[in-house]
């Protein structure tokens, strides 16, 4: 191996280790989410507003280190795919601290209206599940771009995307016996979408890394290929 090889690689470990040290932070910033949004925890919705500044710190030297690996070494292979991906890996995973920062101002925002019960506790559900999919992506990252476990990933989606439908119908129903409570209602179908929206970053997170680990270009928003790789790699 020459040198120029090894610094590379001592880069990109580098960087894997940054990213995954970002994707902790915006893990914890969800699930502190939850537990606002759980509790009605005003403070702690206040502090995850403050805390996403730290997350888009972080970003921005991510992206920085990725840049420089790529103009000072100029990786290829594999190397390249690591970095390449790893770029679009951290907005991913910045849009998804947002959404953290989001739900904990619409939470600020509701307050001192109550949501409703049955209906916060599906999207409660919801949530758990798109926070779910986002660890499980980070885990497959971590094992040296995992394909098998990112193909995972993108196979959990559906499943979110039915809960949020059901929680639409909830909240709808609630919301005919108790139209006065309209901003409540809006309020959790929005905080519902962003744990939504979670979800669909974290099936393009798994995308990319299934890039890095193959250089397929997969799309797991379509089951029939989730399905289909699934079976091979069993």
């Amino acid at each position: 191996m020459s040198m120029t090889q090894s610094l590379v690689q001592q880069q990109c470990m580098t960087l894997r280790s940054g990213m995954l040290g970002l994707g902790e932070r915006v893990r914890e910033a969800l699930q502190r989410s939850l537990d606002a949004l759980r509790n009605t925890d005003l403070p702690l919705a206040q502090a995850i507003v403050l805390g996403d500044r730290e997350i888009n710190r972080e970003r921005r030297m991510l992206e920085q280190q990725a840049l420089v690996v790529l103009a000072a070494f100029r990786p290829a292979g594999s190397d390249l795919r690591l970095v390449g991906g790893s770029l679009e890996m951290i907005s991913e995973m910045e849009r998804m601290g947002d959404y953290a920062a989001d739900i904990a101002r619409a939470l600020l925002r509701l307050a001192p209206d109550r949501l409703p019960g049955e209906p916060l506790q599906q999207c409660l559900e919801l949530g758990e599940a798109a926070i779910a999919m986002f660890e499980s992506a980070l885990d497959a990252y971590a094992q040296d771009a995992d394909a098998s476990g990112a193909r995972l990933v993108g196979a959990a989606d559906p499943a979110v995307d039915r809960a949020e439908q059901e929680l639409i119908g909830a909240v709808l129903s609630w919301l005919r016996d108790h139209p006065e409570q309209a901003r409540a209602g809006v309020t959790l179908l929005s905080i519902a979408h962003g744990y939504e929206r979670v979800a669909d970053r974290a099936t393009n997170l798994a995308e990319r890394i299934i890039y890095i680990a193959t250089g397929e270009t997969p799309d797991l928003d379509d089951a029939s290929i989730v399905h289909a790789s699934s079976s091979v790699q069993a």
